[in-house]
């Protein structure tokens, strides 16, 4: 017998995408379509990677974007869909998918909290939090790291 809602279901995100190297203000009016808008100084485990921070939250999910020359250089999605442990892996591979595939990626490694995957043909990193689930997209081409003296961040 084939039961069709027994079937495991693919991942589909009831949140915005928002694509690495998005300008800044692309990034903030997907951001703000989604929910309230806050801008923010990056955490500190942050601040070499972004100026400044922008975040939005709904009832479910909040993305949190790391603005860095006026583009986008990191995106996390905290979102309670597909947050249980037999889900996860699902919406990990929705990302791992979405930026090439399992093929472009090295091994992945973790630390026992966290699932680190490369796509160095990409130049990317997806970075999967193994309790709460949720994912950052790093963008990690140095090319994109050099810091233009004349952009200042919005305060």
């Amino acid at each position: 017998m084939n039961l069709p809602f027994l079937r495991p279901k693919a991942f589909k995100p009831r949140f915005p995408i928002i694509p690495l190297l998005t300008p800044e203000k692309e990034a903030l009016g997907i951001l703000e379509a989604h929910g309230p808008v806050e801008r923010k100084e990056p955490d500190n485990s942050d601040e070499t990677i972004s100026q400044e921070t922008l975040v939005s939250e709904s009832s479910h999910t909040r993305i949190s974007v790391g603005i860095f020359n006026g583009k986008v250089r990191y995106t996390n999605y905290l979102t309670e869909h597909y947050n249980t442990e037999k889900k996860r892996g699902a919406k990990l591979a929705y990302f791992v998918e979405l930026y090439g595939g399992p093929e472009e990626f090295e091994e992945p490694w973790d630390n026992g909290y966290t699932i680190f995957w490369k796509n160095p043909t990409k130049q990317i990193m997806i970075v999967f939090g193994l309790h709460l689930g949720p994912v950052r997209i790093i963008d990690q081409n140095p090319e994109n790291w050099k810091v233009d003296r004349d952009r200042t961040p919005h305060h």
